[in-house]
């Protein structure tokens, strides 16, 4: 009877080590992944939004829409819609379609409003025989104020020193006059107008450009 107890302990011994090999050995099954393990997460790519071209010379304001991706649409001189708009640094956006930080498609083309620095300037009412004040306005505007006043000997000048040639008188900006506003010369004064291109200093005028 001892012997046989003996054999039955011995045979549950081995099938315990031998269950024991099947749960520990290689062919192990491989952990379950947690429940609390967050399952990533694709994010949507957001569409860019347009740049603030407000303030900015249209040269500057087209390279950059370039520059974007975007496309250059229409461009509106302000107030009137029939000035050409041939030298883009003599003019400045003051309005864009889209607005900017409008969520936009690349591509997406841009109608742009834009005017010149001098657009704000006026040589106010003009009398016959007085000279008016033409400084800030662009050349052309200071010569037909000055012609409608009666004076015709007129000439214009490089303020810089420069020497250059007023071969387009819209793309230059007065900042002298030889003659001062208010004063009554005989009308055939001559009266020299100092200039500078648009976008150059204007010194002590203090004038747009």
């Amino acid at each position: 009877m001892a012997r046989t107890c003996s054999r039955v302990v011995a045979a549950l011994g081995c099938l315990i080590l031998l269950l024991a090999g099947c749960t520990t050995g290689s062919g192990e099954a491989p952990p379950r992944a947690s429940a609390t393990e967050a399952a990533p997460v694709t994010s949507v790519a957001e569409k860019p939004t347009a740049p603030d071209l407000v303030g900015m010379r249209l040269l500057e304001a087209r390279e950059t829409l370039r520059t974007d991706g975007y496309a250059v649409g229409a461009e509106v001189a302000e107030g009137d819609e029939n000035r050409p708009i041939v030298e883009p640094a003599n003019w400045v956006v003051t309005a864009q379609d889209p607005a900017a930080g409008t969520q936009v498609e690349a591509g997406t083309r841009f109608s742009l409003t834009v005017a010149k620095p001098t657009d704000d300037t006026s040589a106010g009412q003009v009398a016959e025989g007085v000279v008016p004040e033409v400084v800030c306005l662009d050349l052309q505007k200071a010569q037909d104020a000055l012609r409608a006043a009666g004076f015709y000997v007129l000439t214009s000048s490089d303020a810089t020193g420069q020497g250059r040639q007023q071969l387009v008188d819209r793309n230059w900006v007065v900042v002298t006059q030889s003659e001062p506003a208010g004063s009554s010369p005989e009308p055939t004064t001559q009266i020299d107008l100092g200039t500078v291109k648009f976008g150059e200093p204007t010194g002590a005028s203090g004038c747009p450009s």
